[in-house]
């Protein structure tokens, strides 16, 4: 009866005056203010009004119902395939959406509906690929800006690889907290050839120069992973710097100089193809004879040996000394590395491995001197 009286009193009235029903109807039956048998008769109600000409009347039901828990779900994918000023506020908010809900309304193709998906708080992994695999440039972008969105694999993945030539998906990206190493480590060499291919660098500096500068920012991008990688990350880093033939003895000098023997001895493996467990037990026994046939099966060239042997001696000792502060041994081992470097130093691979050497000292010497002015701030 109810919902008979409601469709006859549409009729003739006016579109403010179906809005203002509508949005006192949501409410009464969100909030239960009907009785069991006149509830079914409100919600049929609602579903009618769903079918109104005016978006303005389908909107105000939309946004009445947005957050409800307690609606009925064919009223929410009606209004949620509606034209997009009327379906956004359940796309973006509505619990009633299922994830195979929200991978059909991307699977339209609708720029609207697909960015206001992406916006959604928790985001599932499944219905964030769905994104991804639709390609749309700014539901991507929108999706890797949603902190809450859990991306996985191929999705992070697809994404970081559009990245290398859009800078907002860039941005976004390395903002968020769940980018593997290796994945931001792509990024930040995308970021340096994009900076050094620009026109105003070229034009600057020079062709040469300019990459020159694309390496050296390549260096910096790795140096600020390596002391910061986890555990369950190294592997997939070390395979990201393979693919990109950067797995290099620059690389291992500064893991081994930085401490990080775990990915030290990751990237020996990788390199030479022999177990985990054999490499990381040479690393570790720290004996010369093993040590040189394992880097020569890596194939790093012998003027670095002794130097990383010496880097991982160093760290040897050192390890159970409690004499050092923890937050200082990285600055010690590099003054006692670069002192035994300078003794046995000759050539042209050694000069560009003292230059080396040198910017790590005078890196490692700074983040010394911040850490104790942190300290003292902090005391």
């Amino acid at each position: 009866m109810l919902a008979q009286q409601f469709v006859f009193w549409c009729e003739t009235a006016t579109a403010n005056e179906r809005c203002a029903a509508v949005e006192m109807l949501a409410d009464a039956v969100i909030h239960r203010k009907f009785l069991p048998s006149d509830l079914r008769e409100a919600e049929a109600a609602l579903v009618i009004a769903a079918e109104d000409p005016s978006p303005r009347v389908r909107r105000a039901i939309a946004e009445g119902i947005a957050e409800a828990a307690n609606v009925s779900r064919q009223l929410v994918r009606i209004l949620a395939q509606d034209v997009d000023d009327v379906a956004l506020p359940l796309v973006l908010l509505s619990p009633m959406l299922t994830v195979e809900d929200l991978c059909e309304l991307v699977r339209t193709g609708r720029l609207g509906l697909c960015v206001g998906v992406a916006r959604r708080a928790d985001l599932s992994a499944t219905v964030a690929a769905e994104i991804v695999a639709a390609g749309e440039p700014t539901a991507c972008l929108e999706l890797a800006r949603n902190r809450t969105a859990t991306l996985e694999g191929a999705a992070m993945a697809r994404l970081v690889e559009v990245a290398a030539d859009a800078g907002e998906l860039r941005f976004a990206l390395l903002q968020r907290d769940d980018l593997p190493t290796g994945l931001r480590h792509a990024l930040l060499s995308h970021l340096g050839s994009a900076l050094c291919a620009s026109p105003l660098v070229t034009n600057v500096v020079g062709l040469p120069r300019a990459a020159r500068l694309r390496e050296e920012l390549n260096e910096q991008a790795t140096a600020s992973l390596i002391d910061t990688i986890k555990a369950d990350e190294i592997s997939a880093f070390v395979e990201q710097l393979r693919g990109a033939s950067q797995l290099n003895a620059a690389v291992l000098v500064r893991a081994v100089c930085m401490g990080r023997v775990d990915l030290f001895a990751a990237s020996l493996s990788r390199l030479s193809g022999l177990p985990d467990t054999r490499v990381r037990a040479i690393v570790a026994d720290a004996r010369e004879p093993a040590f040189v046939a394992l880097a020569a099966a890596a194939g790093l060239p012998k003027t670095v040996v002794p130097l990383l042997l010496s880097a991982v001696r160093v760290w040897k000792d050192m390890a159970g000394d409690d004499r050092f502060d923890p937050a200082d041994v990285a600055s010690t081992v590099m003054d006692r590395v670069t002192v035994a470097f300078r003794k046995d130093a000759g050539g042209a691979q050694s000069d560009d491995l003292g230059r080396l050497l040198h910017r790590m000292s005078c890196e490692v010497q700074e983040g010394k001197a911040r850490r104790r002015a942190e300290r003292y701030l902090a005391a």
